[in-house]
């Protein structure tokens, strides 16, 4: 497959803003199977950005190359116009690029609470000798960080578990405390692998609401893979469509729902009815 077989789908007036990410021919292989094959797309900044695409087609490799948990065999990653391809996870998420992950990754046996106030970086009481030496910058620290973490859990509806064991929450509630850890890092912008995966309709609609609130209000840019192709469709603006390591196509959810090429290889028959 070559970049002249990209189908190019109807442009939004976003695509005149330089881009917030850029993936620039990204390669990966692993032996013999070329996992993402010289990848290119952007994300602008302020968009709910969809990534789709059947099983196997890169996406969660992407992810793991733009948030530097792998390595690139060639290609660049521009965050704000700066390659940051070479840098570790932490350097990553240091510059404000987050994710969060299918199967979330809570620490179960602290509390829903104390997952938040893990996140901050460089405090002080990291360090025994501030305990002694530098008493009241170390509880201003934590007074600071107690207070934001108790302001994130109301914004996400989770104040009533923040004492239970996060490892006894629900599907649902731990993807919530997943987006609770990156609001603690005052992220520019957060990757989602399946926000959607294992959670009910009803904690499903509150990340939904959560996803389109951080966005407006917050201006967080969002990045999600995702298989419920309702939620993309209602929530995604634009939509990528990954295929065989490649970018097959992008544009506006409607465009994407009504190119039956992509209808039939990656969405199935339940919208197949709606196209052409």
């Amino acid at each position: 497959m070559t970049d002249s077989t990209v189908t190019s789908l109807s442009g939004t007036a976003l695509s005149q803003r330089p881009p917030l990410l850029e993936v620039r021919d990204l390669a990966k292989s692993f032996g013999g199977l070329r996992a993402v094959d010289r990848c290119s797309f952007q994300v602008q900044q302020g968009t709910i950005t969809g990534l789709i695409g059947p099983n196997g087609a890169g996406k969660t490799t992407a992810f793991n190359l733009i948030t530097g948990f792998i390595r690139p065999d060639s290609g660049q990653i521009l965050l704000d116009g700066q390659d940051i391809a070479h840098l570790r996870p932490d350097q990553v998420f240091a510059r404000g690029l987050c994710r969060t992950f299918q199967i979330p990754r809570e620490h179960g046996t602290m509390s829903v609470l104390e997952n938040l106030l893990l996140v901050p970086a460089g405090q002080s009481g990291e360090y025994w000798w501030n305990a002694l030496l530098r008493p009241a910058q170390v509880r201003a620290e934590e007074s600071t960080n107690l207070a934001k973490a108790l302001e994130v859990l109301d914004y996400l509806q989770l104040s009533h578990v923040k004492y239970e064991y996060a490892a006894n929450l629900s599907g649902g509630q731990k993807k919530l405390l997943e987006m609770g850890r990156m609001l603690m890092a005052d992220p520019r912008i957060i990757l989602l692998d399946e926000p959607a995966a294992g959670v009910n309709r009803t904690l499903l609609q509150s990340i939904i609401h959560n996803i389109q609130a951080l966005a407006r209000d917050r201006g967080i840019t969002f990045l999600l893979i995702e298989h419920d192709m309702n939620m993309v469709m209602s929530l995604c603006n634009p939509v990528i469509v990954m295929s065989e390591g490649r970018k097959l196509a992008e544009g506006e959810p409607e465009a994407v729902r009504n190119n039956r090429a992509v209808l039939e290889a990656y969405l199935g028959g339940q919208y197949a009815a709606t196209a052409g």
